[in-house]
């Protein structure tokens, strides 16, 4: 038997008896939805921490599903992403197919389900380039969410093993508090990279990671803003290679600022300290020092279509790079009530 072929078979048992336990005397309720996503980032980059590139596409999603119940659905359906550039390639759609539980005040997800509004990280954990070629999230996530924050924790299963690809998983966690002008929020991220069933010579079972944890003061209601924040922390990063060095961390400070009002923003983060070692991050925070400054504009209309235009400023020890990125967002939905 190859290793992980049982996954697969649990995680649908555990789906199938959730749906069930979830059907009561409610009238069910079929629901679609569609969306669309289309992005251009072009990075103007001339260090030795990251490769300049520009990236472009599109992609389009469809699902479809029952409401059981107010509380609970399931979704199905496919998602597929078309780089510019890229006519000729095969490149596989991604599945749609996930139970979704909003028991107050927890929310649950299995399956495969989209990864936008989900999963927020720093992007020195985790790149802004995931929303662009990994969309969905392909294990669980929960949520419980209260008046005073929320805190969630959730699995990504990235790669399952067989006897030629490695075994790869991501947990996470976000969580955010806040009070009156107070606010804490913290997350901490751990990837799992072995190897295949059939052993490579010379490979070695790779544990990495981090956590940041920020305190800092909202004083958007003070300054009169929409959106007004300063948040200043730690950030750290671990990694070891089995059997080849033992255990490192990496440590830093990091600082985060964001003021936004009427859709014009500025968002700066400025970065000293080790030099970090996250596998999934932003390789700027390679550097022992790095500020970044995001002035972007973003608006939506009637909670359809979304757009976001943003110029970056990337500050390293003297050097100056640039970049800038443009995003759509747009989505239909509906839903049939039925079976009463």
């Amino acid at each position: 038997m190859i290793p992980g072929r049982t996954r697969q078979p649990a995680i649908t048992l555990v789906l199938v008896l959730l749906i069930s336990a979830s059907i009561d005397s409610h009238a069910q309720q079929f629901e679609w939805k569609t969306g669309f996503f289309g992005f251009f980032d072009n990075r103007e980059y001339f260090n030795e921490f990251i490769i300049p590139q520009t990236i472009g596409g599109a992609s389009l999603s469809a699902e479809a599903g029952f409401a059981i119940n107010p509380h609970n659905r399931f979704r199905a359906g496919l998602g597929y992403t078309y780089e510019y550039g890229s006519k000729g390639d095969y490149l596989l759609p991604d599945v749609i197919l996930y139970f979704k539980g909003e028991w107050k005040p927890v929310t649950f997800y299995i399956g495969s389900f989209p990864r936008h509004e989900l999963i927020e990280h720093p992007l020195a954990m985790m790149t802004d380039t995931l929303l662009y070629y990994r969309p969905m999230v392909e294990g669980m996530y929960i949520e419980h969410r209260r008046e005073w924050g929320y805190q969630n924790i959730w699995l990504d299963w990235t790669s399952r093993q067989t006897d030629t690809k490695r075994e790869t998983f991501l947990i996470g966690a976000t969580g955010r508090i806040h009070k009156g002008l107070f606010l804490f929020q913290h997350h901490f991220l751990m990837y799992h990279f072995a190897g295949p069933a059939i052993d490579i010579p010379g490979d070695h079972i790779r544990d990495n990671g981090g956590y940041c944890a920020m305190p800092g003061l909202n004083l958007g209601h003070m300054l009169g803003l929409d959106t007004a924040t300063l948040s200043t922390g730690f950030l750290m990063s671990y990694d070891q290679l089995r059997h080849v060095y033992d255990m490192r961390f990496m440590w830093g400070s990091l600082t985060d600022v964001n003021v936004n009002h009427k859709g014009f923003g500025i968002h700066g983060v400025y970065y000293r300290g080790d030099s970090q070692v996250h596998l999934y991050g932003d390789g700027f925070y390679k550097s022992s020092s790095y500020g970044r400054a995001d002035v972007y504009y973003q608006k939506a209309w009637q909670d359809k279509i979304a757009g976001k235009l943003t110029f970056s400023f990337h500050f390293l020890p003297g050097n100056l790079d640039f970049s800038f990125a443009v995003h759509i967002r747009a989505c239909m939905d509906g839903s049939v009530k039925f079976g009463e």
